[in-house]
C-alpha cells in the first residue's frame, strides 16, 4: 500500500515538473519574442515602450491630499484609467507605425495633457477644500510631456 502511495506522489511530482519546464519554455520563447521585437524598434519607440512599462506604475499614485479629522486622505488619479488605455495605445502603436496611428497617439496624449492640467483648475480632483497637489500630480504631467516630445520626435523621423 505504502509503495502505490509513494508511486503516485512520485508520478504526480513528474507531471508538475513536466508542467513547470513547459510553461518556463513557452514564457522563455514569449520573452525572445518580445526582445526580438523591440530590437527592431527605433531609439524613440524603445523609449515609449520603457517609458510605458513604468507608467503603468504612475497611474496609482495619488495626485492630490486634504487634511480632516486631524489625518491626511489621498486622492487617486480620476484619469487613470484613460491613462492605462494611453499605455496600452502607446505600446502598440510603437509596434504598427502608420502615419494616422502616429498623429492620432500624439493628439491622444495631448487631450489628456490638457484635462490632466485641467483638473486643479476646474476643482475635479476633489470636493474636500482646502487640498493640495502631490507629486502623482507632477509626475503625470511630466510623463505626459515626455510622451508628447517622443511621439512628435517619432512622427518627424517617420515624415524624413
Amino acid at each position: 500500500m505504502l509503495d502505490v502511495i509513494l508511486d503516485f506522489i512520485a508520478k504526480m511530482i513528474s507531471y508538475i515538473m513536466s508542467f513547470i519546464n513547459w510553461a518556463a519554455d513557452i514564457l522563455l520563447r514569449l520573452m525572445e519574442y518580445c526582445v526580438s521585437i523591440f530590437r527592431e524598434l527605433e531609439i524613440p519607440e524603445k523609449i515609449i515602450v520603457l517609458l510605458s512599462i513604468v507608467s503603468v506604475i504612475i497611474t496609482i499614485l495619488p495626485i492630490a491630499r486634504f487634511y480632516i479629522f486631524e489625518n491626511w486622505y489621498y486622492v487617486n488619479n480620476p484619469l487613470a484609467v484613460y491613462f492605462i488605455g494611453i499605455i496600452i495605445l502607446m505600446v502598440i502603436s510603437s509596434l504598427v507605425q502608420k502615419p494616422w496611428i502616429l498623429i492620432a497617439r500624439l493628439i491622444i496624449i495631448v487631450y489628456y495633457l490638457i484635462w490632466m492640467i485641467y483638473l486643479p483648475i476646474g476643482n475635479l480632483i476633489t470636493k474636500a477644500k482646502p487640498y493640495e497637489l502631490v507629486y502623482g500630480y507632477y509626475i503625470n504631467i511630466v510623463v505626459s510631456i515626455v510622451y508628447i516630445g517622443l511621439c512628435g520626435f517619432s512622427l518627424f523621423n517617420m515624415r524624413r
